[in-house]
């Protein structure tokens, strides 16, 4: 789009709506309503215009990215509580259900506890699966700062 291309935004929510919903949806699935959905897509849409004379890529490719980082964004403002999915330490079979239960109950307790810097980057790293580097960039870190970071999480994690 750096080329001045003649940009119609009208055109672009046509014919990326959907792909903007299904990347959306990937992130949050059932954890915020329809609305809360519907205005993340509105950001990525506003945020594509106001940017338009930065794009110097793919747009399908921008617009992924927007997306993803709005859904984001939409969820730590809205401070969803993630559920640690039971299957994840239930198909472990030296467990019964009581003490997965125990373990769950730990494990957020424990999550509980950290300050809310520490949450964050602990979600980001590991429930979204972003890399360290993209986590100092959202949060305007160096990476060997989020990498330390991650080392005292899991250290405050194991212990007590």
């Amino acid at each position: 789009m750096s080329n001045h291309v003649n940009f119609n935004i009208e055109i672009i929510i046509d014919e990326y709506s959907n792909y903007v919903f299904k990347i959306i949806n990937s992130i949050v699935g059932t954890s915020l309503p329809y609305q809360d959905k519907e205005e993340i897509a509105s950001d990525v849409f506003y945020l594509l215009w106001k940017n338009q004379e930065n794009i110097n890529t793919d747009l399908k490719s921008y617009i992924s990215v927007i997306a993803r980082n709005c859904s984001y964004s939409k969820l730590r403002k809205k401070k969803i509580n993630f559920e640690l999915k039971e299957e994840l330490i239930s198909n472990d079979s030296e467990f019964d259900h009581q003490s997965t239960s125990e373990q769950l109950f730990t494990i957020r307790q424990k999550l509980n506890d950290l300050k809310e810097e520490e949450k964050e980057i602990f979600y980001l790293y590991y429930v979204y699966g972003y890399k360290i580097k993209e986590i100092a960039k959202q949060l305007k870190l160096n990476s060997g700062v989020i990498k330390i970071r991650l080392y005292r999480i899991r250290k405050k994690l194991r212990e007590g």
